[in-house]
């Protein structure tokens, strides 16, 4: 085509003028955009490589950062870090580049990586302090690393140079708040600089406030704060107020914290035995995916589990719609990584708070709170938004399965073998000035007993050990513990004689583990939700006379205990003895009476009849099948034990075998048709390569992906294994089972012109790639995946000509004719590849 010609379309032409280098820079970016917005990022990322070939432009470093941002939303995050390093090495200053290159790394989890580039910003960019904006933003993204690192006194020194820049950043005082509670830096609001004293209590956040006060009215109002700023109030109810005519009542739990988190250590054995002839379990997640037995155990037990991490809130509101839940339950709360928002769209008619933040919320669109005549008595109803749903024992559900590591002794704790153990391992945050300083009087009081911590900054122990000095008890009187697993965790809680509770914050789970492990516990309740949940799980457990009501009587109490050895024992030996038979621990009784507090506010449309569904059956093992071929038992033993959720690409061949494996875990079929007999737990109707935005969301959260001989049947494997990896929501594996297009079979039927292709055969008819070893590896290079286990089936082996032949042919072609006779022989590859180069 000439210069003069007329293109085909308005792409050709831009294609043609970034080509010759003439296409203006505004234009391209527009170009690019709208052709992303119809859904062709590829196509942007070649009109950016052509302008960027031919171009010459002092601008450049703009269109590879916008590269970037279109090589990372296609899921190559390789090429995207490259631009964003031509970027930078273009124009050093370009601090947009670095902070999306550290945010890359960030996803990455190369989290030492990410801090660098943002601190290379501090060193780097010699006008920083002119641009204020970036700059406390570079500064707060930097915190933020380093609090997710556990390096709290530098997160907390860097917040407070981002406060001197900008006094008025309410998110970021809430932090530099909540970490000098962490790190016992009393008191904890102080003034500095323009930050006043007045400023950081009206900027607390609600949960900083549960540790921080025992005024009720000034934690509702740190909850009214954050909803006002937060949470919308005027959206339109998404749910039918009226209630829906199902015959099981279906319960949603909304939550971030299904994996090794307080929330699921309680609750993992409630989502076992909720009584599927009533209810039907469905989750609505944003968790990590931490690879825990705890959460392959919660996630099993779900009856749907549906990943919500990547919709906004409305969308994840419409989801919960769409499956017409009766009962929402949030066990989030306030805290960490919190969507009231969801809540707010109402998705469901009935929507509880339980559990995950032990105070009123604010939240619009929450009804219920789940407590108990002790935690929420009638005198604090004014101070919550919520109506409480009391339980007839406790709030507090606990799992019976959990489990217990070797014995240990007091020398391997670093705990004096004489002496009285008072122990304490609730987070630092949790502590008080006051509480302190009562458990330095008791330490007087009863010589050579010491106080066993939990701390695991280096400033916190000094600042406790300081504050210990200045109250007359020597350092070496705080013992402090190390972070270990959970079951390692309980078995060394035996060691101590007596746990001492805080307040005006106590301990929840940690109280529960503390009467599992056989350990009596001491709180002073309060006036809050939270100042009243040990005194909840003591009248459970039966030990009511260890809840006390002052400060004064808790000293007095503490110190009897410690001085009148056959008292404490003989509360040890009831507490051993009720463990199995109290209401605190009978976790069948605690499910039955939530599932009846559920059902007494459950809503049905008036006169409507229910819908007829089919009765759930009783689980049973699934049976393994009669017949399986080598070829399955192979693939099935590339699996790792434990994966909650796997697909199969192209049917669900697996289901039935992997589900005798682990009955617990969800199989995907994904085919253009269903199987007659269906092991999977979901069988996707649909093409593969076809799937829309909400089937890609509702497959995010699996764990592995199994291509039975059907990787080769894809029509754009690259782009599909790229999908794969983009859309993941943690670390992500594929096994799979591939025919060698380099068998010395197919090779030599190349050769005589008689290749051909057939209903169950090499190569199938539905097969549209052959595949080498090589360009299997490569596959999987380019789509970010690392290759940890490929194996060789081998099958009818070739004559002494024909391998004569092939060494020939690969010489005559300037290749290893070793390896060129290797990998003829192998009929199919068997592999397993993670994503990324991390460790399997």
């Amino acid at each position: 085509m000439s210069d003069n010609a007329n293109p085909t379309s308005p792409s050709d032409a831009l294609f043609m003028q970034a080509e010759r280098g003439v296409l203006p820079l505004v234009e391209l970016f527009n170009a690019a955009q709208a052709l992303i917005d119809d859904g062709a990022p590829q196509a942007a990322v070649r009109l950016y490589e052509q302008w960027l070939a031919h171009a010459h432009s002092p601008l450049a470093y703009a269109v590879w950062f916008n590269l970037a941002i279109c090589h990372s939303g296609i899921g190559d995050d390789r090429r995207a870090e490259g631009d964003y390093l031509k970027a930078i090495a273009l124009n050093p200053g370009y601090i947009e580049a670095r902070l999306h290159l550290g945010a890359l790394y960030e996803r990455q989890g190369r989290a030492d990586d990410a801090l660098a580039t943002w601190q290379a910003i501090l060193t780097n960019v010699p006008d920083l302090p002119a641009n204020e904006t970036l700059h406390v933003q570079t500064l707060n993204f930097i915190a933020r690393l380093l609090e997710h690192g556990k390096r709290l006194p530098e997160a907390a020194a860097v917040l407070t140079q981002s406060l001197q820049h900008k006094s008025d950043q309410p998110a970021v005082t809430a932090h530099w708040v909540h970490l000098r509670q962490k790190l016992c830096r009393w008191p904890v609001w102080q003034a500095f600089d323009a930050v006043t004293v007045e400023q950081q209590k009206r900027h607390t956040s609600a949960l900083t406030m549960l540790g921080a006060s025992n005024d009720p009215a000034e934690l509702l109002a740190a909850a009214q704060r954050f909803a006002a700023a937060k949470v919308p109030s005027d959206l339109p109810p998404l749910c039918d107020p009226a209630g829906y005519p199902h015959r099981r009542i279906r319960i949603g739990y909304l939550s971030s914290d299904l994996c090794t988190h307080a929330v699921s250590m309680l609750t993992a054995e409630l989502y076992e035995l909720h009584d599927r002839s009533r209810m039907e379990v469905y989750a609505f997640s944003w968790s990590r995916e931490d690879e825990s037995p705890l959460r392959a155990r919660v996630v099993g037990a779900m009856d749907h589990y549906v990943r919500i991490d990547r919709m906004t809130d409305e969308a994840a509101a419409r989801t919960i719609r769409g499956h017409e839940i009766d009962v929402l339950v949030d066990l989030h709360g306030l805290t960490q990584g919190a969507r009231p928002g969801i809540l707010a769209w109402r998705p469901a008619p009935v929507q509880v708070a339980w559990l995950g933040f032990p105070g009123p919320t604010a939240v619009p669109g929450i009804d219920y709170v789940i407590a108990d005549a002790f935690v929420l008595p009638p005198g604090l109803e004014p101070h919550f938004t919520e109506r409480p749903l009391r339980m007839p024992h406790t709030f507090q559900i606990n799992d019976r399965r959990r489990i217990s590591g070797a014995p240990t002794d007091r020398a391997a704790q670093g705990l004096p073998a004489e002496g009285f153990v008072f122990c304490s391992f609730n987070s630092t945050a949790k502590i008080t000035p006051d509480m302190f300083a009562a458990w330095m009087r008791i330490l007087r009081r009863v010589p050579g007993s010491v106080l066993w911590l939990l701390a695991e900054e280096d400033e916190t122990r000094d600042n406790l050990a300081r504050a210990a000095a200045a109250q007359g008890v020597e350092g070496n009187r705080l013992v402090f513990a190390a972070r270990v697993p959970p079951p390692d965790y309980l078995a060394r809680l035996p060691l101590a004689d007596l746990f001492l509770d805080t307040a005006p914050y106590n301990a929840g789970t940690t109280a529960s583990d503390a009467l599992w492990a056989g350990l009596p516990l001491l709180t002073c309740a309060g006036r809050t939700f939270c100042g009243r949940m040990a005194g909840s799980l003591l009248h459970a457990a039966g030990l009511p006379e260890l809840v006390t009501h002052a400060l004064s009587d808790y000293e007095e109490l503490a110190v009897a205990l410690a001085t009148d050895r056959a008292r404490l024992a003989a509360l040890r030996r009831r507490l051993a003895e009720n463990r199995n038979s109290s209401p605190l621990f009978d976790t069948p009784r605690f499910v039955r009476d939530y599932e009846d507090l559920l059902a007494s506010v459950v809503r049905r449309p008036a006169g409507v009849p229910l819908r007829e569904e089919p009765a759930p059956v009783d689980a049973v093992p699934y049976p393994p099948p009669a017949h399986s071929s080598a070829r399955q038992e192979d693939m099935l033993a590339l699996l790792r034990p434990g994966l909650h959720t796997v697909v199969e690409v192209g049917g669900a061949t697996l289901a039935q075998a992997w589900r005798a494996r682990q009955p617990n875990s969800h199989f995907v079929g994904i085919g253009s048709t269903a199987p007659a007999q269906d092991w999977s737990t979901r069988f996707v109707v649909a093409d593969p390569e076809a799937l829309d935005a909400d089937a890609w969301r509702q497959l995010a959260p699996a764990q592995c992906w199994l291509f039975p001989e059907t990787l080769e049947r894809l029509r754009d494997p690259w782009t599909f294994l790229q999908t794969i990896r983009r859309e993941a929501l943690g670390k992500v594996e594929l096994v799979a089972c591939v025919n060698n297009g380099q068998n010395w079979l197919v090779q030599s039927l190349l050769a005589s012109g008689n290749l051909h292709y057939q209903e169950d055969g090499v190569p199938d008819r539905r097969s549209l790639h052959l595949f080498t070893r090589a360009s299997l590896e490569a596959l999987l290079r380019d789509c970010g995946f690392h290759l940890v286990d490929i194996r060789a089936v081998q099958a009818h082996q070739p004559d002494t000509a024909m391998v004569a032949a092939l060494r020939q042919l690969a010489l005559a072609a300037g290749a290893d004719a070793e390896m060129a006779e290797r990998d003829a022989l192998p009929t199919q590859y068997l592999l397993r590849a993670v994503a990324g180069a991390g460790q399997a």
